[in-house]
């Protein structure tokens, strides 16, 4: 019977970790992509709608300001705790193996539940731009699906370095767009009651409607930044490179999409601008840039709108990609963690996470569910799901340097800002809950179902985690790799070499998973 490695290597690849020499800036692409910029700009009438209406720009600005106040501590976690897997690697660092590989799956959850909703979202924007061009639509929406699928899995089995590129064009032609809009608009003199700031930040503009879920849409758009500490094996000096990413990305949203939204609005006014956004939330986008830029600029305004959902998507593939080659060297099948000797890509775990994705759009389409319906169901649990890891990694934060008091870290980001996180996140999350209906649109019997299911995927974890430890003690916690022992331990800062007292102690080695 041939060794792993021998079979690894008939394939092309082995197990081991990845590797590669990203920068800050190109981790910031990979990950603000997935929030899909431009795609969050044309979707912003319909959360005014649900939200805090023309205090909608407020929401943006302190959504991913409340996320910075995470960002404190899960910067600093990314230095001490020096292993690819974010939510996974950080809560299994504190609480222990189980909760960790449990929170792994259920952050898998949310990314291919979003990554489903945008892929179905994109294969009916392509079917729709080509019958508003040529009068057909050549394909039907899903077949235009599957064709991204296919180009998301050609780029994830190739070098990482192709998908920032691909990402990083796709992201500046996004803020090209949304700036050019706004500028017009801006250069203009605005609408009716010109430019204007005060009164989008007033009291009346921020409670209008809904502040809670004005927040959590603000929340929404800072989403993607933790991410960052999942490319940690293929940056370029991760100790420095992570946090860098970690700040520029969630900085960039508040200051971006705040300004992005208030821009827009200057066409319409506080006081015209929620009449505008009710009688057509859908294409209210499209229409402004017709008439402030022109209609040529409009069609080049669809275009990229799908080039943001492929973007989108291809961020997520690559995300829940090097999750599952994470797990792979503790609980899920090893031959997740095999390394293409070319490409340096995770290319088993890739094909894994598109085989998944497929299965997930094909059940949609044969179930013949009405796609439209689906996207809440998708949007409800992939919002909830970010809500809930946000929240336990809070708390895993404090236990962590608890746990590690000899580690140099400061007392605002091992304590406090991780403290005030859980407050706030945790009572964001409990609105997500509350609101769930809102966001899903389904009926009540459903709701309870896909409030279940990020319940259920956690508790698959827990369970596959446990298993793993049966089967495999030594390769479950983390003291085998390629066959060898090779665990760090932590510094107790006594001078001495503690030995490790738990799982959530040797979660600080460098190799060990």
């Amino acid at each position: 019977m041939s060794s792993p490695t021998h079979e690894a290597d008939a394939h092309a690849g082995t197990s081991q970790r990845l590797s590669g020499k990203l920068g800050p800036i190109s981790i910031v692409f990979m990950v603000v992509a997935a929030a899909a910029p431009l795609t969050i700009f044309v979707s912003t009438p319909v959360n005014m709608l649900n939200g805090n209406g023309p205090g909608i720009a407020f929401s943006y600005i302190v959504g991913p300001l409340i996320m910075l106040l995470f960002g404190a501590g899960f910067a600093a976690m990314s230095i001490h705790v020096e292993k690819a897997g974010a939510f996974y690697s950080y809560i299994t660092a504190a609480m222990g193996r189980p909760v960790g590989v449990g929170a792994g799956f259920l952050a898998m959850l949310g990314y291919f539940l979003f990554q489903a909703f945008v892929y179905m979202l994109l294969g009916f924007s392509v079917e729709g731009l080509f019958v508003s061009l040529i009068g057909t639509g050549i394909l039907p929406w899903w077949g235009w699906t599957l064709v991204a699928v296919a180009i998301v899995a050609l780029l994830g089995y190739l070098s990482i370095d192709l998908s920032a590129k691909v990402l990083a064009v796709a992201l500046i032609l996004e803020v090209i767009v949304i700036l050019v809009i706004d500028f017009a608009i801006l250069f203009q003199g605005g609408g009716p009651e010109g430019i204007q700031v005060a009164p989008f930040f007033s009291v009346d503009a921020i409670t209008w409607g809904s502040l809670p879920l004005g927040i959590l849409f603000g929340i929404s758009v800072g989403l993607g930044f933790e991410a960052t500490a999942i490319f940690r094996d293929e940056a370029r000096e991760p100790r420095k490179t992570i946090p860098r990413a970690i700040f520029i990305s969630i900085i960039a949203a508040a200051v971006f999409y705040g300004f992005a939204i208030w821009g827009w609005m200057q066409a319409f006014g506080v006081n015209g601008v929620m009449d505008a956004v009710a009688e057509d939330p859908v294409n209210i986008m499209y229409t402004t840039a017709a008439e402030w830029v022109g209609p040529v600029f409009m069609q080049v305004m669809s275009v990229l709108a799908i080039t943001s959902m492929f973007a989108c998507v291809l961020s997520y593939h690559n995300i829940v990609t090097r999750y599952l080659h994470s797990l792979g060297h503790s609980v899920l099948p090893q031959r997740l963690t095999w390394v293409h000797r070319k490409h340096r890509s995770p290319y088993v775990a890739s094909l894994v996470t598109t085989a998944i994705g497929a299965v997930v759009l094909l059940a949609v389409v044969v179930s013949g569910l009405d796609p439209f319906m689906v996207f809440g169901w998708f949007i409800a649990v992939g919002t909830l799901a970010p809500l809930v890891l946000f929240t336990l990694t809070s708390v895993a934060i404090v236990v962590f340097f608890r746990r590690n008091r000899g580690l140099p870290v400061s007392i605002w980001s091992s304590t406090i800002s991780p403290i005030l996180s859980f407050l706030l996140l945790g009572a964001i999350a409990v609105t997500a809950l509350l609101n769930f209906s809102v966001l899903s649109a389904a009926d009540p019997a459903v709701n309870v179902v896909l409030q279940l299911l990020p319940v259920a995927v956690f508790l698959i974890g827990v369970v596959v985690a446990l298993v793993a430890k049966r089967v495999d003690p030594q390769r479950y916690e983390g003291l085998r790799e390629h066959g060898t022992a090779s665990v760090r331990v932590v510094d107790t800062g006594d001078g001495s070499d503690a030995p490790p007292a738990s799982d959530s102690t040797t979660a600080v080695g460098s190799s060990e998973r």
